[in-house]
Formats: structure tokens, sequence, C-alpha cells
């Protein structure tokens, strides 16, 4: 016998299991990630993977791709200038970034990499990669029509407006 349900069990099901998938990720014990991350780096960064704030992390990989000033970090990253200059701070307390005097210019200051802020770039990175292949062999189970509808759905949230406590589409 085949069961088919209804449009309005398939929302109320869908409902259920977002939530449910939600719980389930968001309740692990512990942060995966930074578990991750202080596995792989040396004992003396651990505390300073475990502590420092996602945004701060990103901000790192950005400075990594070449020096920057804060000016050119919080253009690069789309973050306020203020944002960034204290999440810089506290790379460089970390020691992970310094500061180094650019030629000619009084008023800025290059933001480099140390050697410790290299490696957990570079550990950071791989930690991506890793999410990244993860996802790729998760999907690739799905045929390309039901990844089109997976899309659809998700772009369709990503549009979508919350009013109040109702999800809504933006017109």
């Amino acid at each position: 016998m085949v069961s088919v349900k209804t449009k309005s069990g398939l929302v109320g099901e869908i409902s259920t299991l977002v939530r449910e998938v939600g719980d389930r990720f968001d309740s692990e014990e512990g942060d995966a990630e930074r578990d991750y991350m202080a596995a792989r780096c040396p004992n003396r960064l651990e505390r300073t993977v475990r502590t420092l704030p996602t945004l701060s992390i990103h901000l790192l990989e950005r400075i990594s791709d070449e020096p920057v000033s804060v000016v050119g970090l919080a253009a690069r990253s789309g973050q306020l200038k203020g944002t960034v200059s204290k999440h810089v701070q506290r790379l460089v307390d970390a020691d992970l970034v310094r500061r180094e005097p650019i030629p000619g210019n009084r008023k800025e200051v290059a933001l480099t990499l140390t050697d410790d802020g290299r490696l957990v770039t570079e550990v950071h990175r791989r930690m991506h990669e890793e999410m990244w292949q993860g996802l790729q062999d998760f999907l690739s189970r799905y045929s390309n029509a039901e990844l089109a509808v997976l899309t659809k759905v998700l772009r369709d949230l990503l549009a979508a407006e919350k009013v109040g406590v109702r999800l809504t589409f933006g017109e």
C-alpha cells in the first residue's frame, strides 16, 4: 500500500524536521569547530582558538591574503571599521597579528600575520575544506532534480521575511 501525504501533511512534516535538524546540530555538547582547531594547533594556542570570536578568526584569514590596513580590512570584510578595529586588537593581543608602519603613511599601519597567525589560518582553512567535503559527500547521494528542489527551497527561505512570528514571502 502506497501512502500519499497531503500538502498540509508534508508541510507539517517539513516544519518538524527543520526544527529537529536545528536542535540536533545546535545542542551537541562542545563546539566541534573549536575542537577541530584546538586538536590541530599547538597546545599554547588552544585557549586562543577556543576563545577568539568567530569574526576574529575570519578576519585573520582576510589578513592572510596580503598585508592590509584596518580600513582596507573593513572594506574587504564588509564590516564596520570600529568592529574590525576591536577584533584586530584581540588578534594583536593574542600575538596572531602585528601592526607594521606603512612607509610614507603616518596615519595607517599594515596588518600582517605572525607565524602563529599563519598556523591558525591554515588550520581554519583545512577545517572549512573538511566541512565542504563532508557536505559534498552528504549531498552526492541525491539526484540533480532533488538538489534543484532543495536549492529552490533554500533560496526561497533566504528571500522570505519574518513578520512577527510568521514567515512570509517578501514583495
